[in-house]
């Protein structure tokens, strides 16, 4: 029989089967963000007369009588940055916990360390949903009163939404740009993640994992068929709708630095930031790549690197330590992809595979370095692209390619190992960086190969021409 556990050292939701040793997540926790005022103001127009009160820090309680952020917004900002955490699922207390070592409290301890123009330059702004049944979605401000960092109150939604639903994040990205308008914005997505597959194709393979990014579990769990979850074509159009591309959008989430996503996602951002595999439980240090989130130059970069760094330095390879959440030491793998060149890329893809005769499926799925160690349940989608192009292209083809490649992906890190959730320990050494789909079936018929057919990638990459 399956149990639904959360490995409380990774961001991954899994089944494991009873033979696999598990770690619980612990008792319930007390530790929550503000309570929620008792008659919440709807409000989208946070410049709307209120009576001011104190700023609030989200360990403290909340004025029911102000939500509204009494300071406003200000105009001819650098530059914005959503935070968008949708935490109505099983990772709700990574958000904040008694430890103090969530990430609101990073966010924090992040800003404290900012001089006072960083925050007078550039908008922070939070969007919270988590699991407490009490709590209304909220947004946030981080500021600085009196040296010390707060979040303010802008806007408190009237009864609970769906975090994950399109029209919800359209909401935040329109609010966002009304009231906080800047010369450049970024976007962070923190939830699960679990890469390109549609949901509604997810929701098919009932034992197997997810395929998306963000879950809201409506009061079920991240496996009830009320969860619901973003398709990145969806997530592509809400955030193309900001009338300019993001300066980067960071995927706190697993295995989101896929080229199929990648790829969906070209026209809205600059630069994406992301992991081709698990994500640590902790997720980004807020407290250390905040600073990189706000520079004028250099952003994506920056934050991948900070990402990585702090990681590597806890990084401790043992296999007797089993890492968690807290105290983190399983390696990290991080990568950062210039949405500039991937329509290059998949012209060097279509290309290369011209003339190509296709190896057999599922002997490259068996041969090709895979992403995915959640072999439990005997599904792979997260494959070496690097490694994929190369054992299928024509040597002077391949080089051509993996310039391209290069110029696509100027960041690139991993630690020599990584621990999973279902294998444990497994080794990097001479990956690569951005995953690719293998068709699970020879003849190409299986309902994740069919879907595939409909993503950007697929058309625009020529891999028709292989019989996918």
């Amino acid at each position: 029989m399956k149990d639904f556990l959360f490995h409380k050292g990774l961001r991954v939701a899994c089944m494991l089967m009873a033979c696999v040793i598990c770690f619980s997540c612990g008792g319930e926790d007390d530790s929550v963000l503000p309570p929620t005022p008792t008659n919440p103001t709807h409000t989208t127009d946070p410049t709307e007369p209120v009576n001011p009160s104190e700023p609030t820090n989200p360990t403290d309680p909340v004025e029911p009588a102000d939500p509204v952020d009494p300071i406003g917004p200000v105009e001819n900002k650098h530059r914005t940055v959503i935070l968008y955490m949708a935490g109505d699922n099983s990772l709700s207390h990574f958000l904040q916990n008694d430890n103090h070592t969530g990430d609101i409290d990073e966010l924090l301890q992040g800003a404290s360390s900012l001089d006072a123009t960083s925050l007078n330059t550039n908008n922070v702004l939070v969007f919270i949903d988590n699991a407490e049944a009490d709590f209304l979605p909220t947004i946030w401000r981080l500021s600085l009163q009196d040296g010390q960092p707060v979040l303010q109150v802008v806007k408190q939604f009237e009864t609970d939404v769906v975090s994950t639903d399109p029209s919800v994040i359209q909401e935040v990205v329109d609010f966002a740009k009304e009231n906080y308008p800047a010369e450049s914005y970024g976007f962070v997505y923190w939830s699960h993640g679990d890469g390109w597959l549609p949901d509604m194709i997810s929701k098919l393979r009932t034992n197997s994992p997810l395929r998306f990014i963000g879950v809201d579990q409506q009061n079920g769990t991240i496996k009830s068929e009320n969860a619901v979850r973003t398709n990145i074509a969806d997530l592509a159009k809400v955030l193309g709708s900001l009338g300019q591309k993001f300066e980067f959008v960071l995927f706190d989430a697993c295995y989101m630095l896929s080229m199929e996503v990648a790829y969906e996602l070209r026209n809205c951002t600059d630069y994406l930031i992301a992991s081709p595999t698990e994500t640590p439980a902790s997720g980004a240090p807020y407290d250390t790549v905040l600073s990189a989130m706000l520079k004028d130059s250099g952003v994506a970069q920056d934050i991948g690197k900070l990402f990585y760094d702090y990681y590597a330095d806890r990084y401790d390879g043992s296999n007797n330590n089993i890492p968690s959440g807290d105290n983190w030491h399983g390696g990290v793998a991080i990568g950062v992809v210039d949405c500039s060149k991937l329509d290059d890329l998949a012209s060097a893809t279509s290309k290369g595979l011209q003339g190509v005769l296709s190896l057999e499926n599922e002997s490259l799925r068996q041969d090709i370095f895979n992403y995915d160690r959640r072999a439990y349940v005997g599904l792979h989608y997260y494959f070496d692209m690097v490694d994929l192009m190369q054992a299928l292209m024509p040597s002077d083809a391949f080089n051509a390619w993996l310039k391209a490649y290069q110029d696509a992906l100027p960041y690139w890190h991993s630690t020599p190992k990584f621990y999973a959730s279902a294998s444990r320990w497994f080794s990097l050494e001479g990956t690569h960086g951005l995953t690719h789909y293998i068709p699970k079936k020879n003849d190409c018929s299986a309902s994740s190969d069919i879907a595939y057919r409909s993503t950007s990638w697929y058309k625009d990459a020529g891999l028709s021409q292989l019989g996918w």
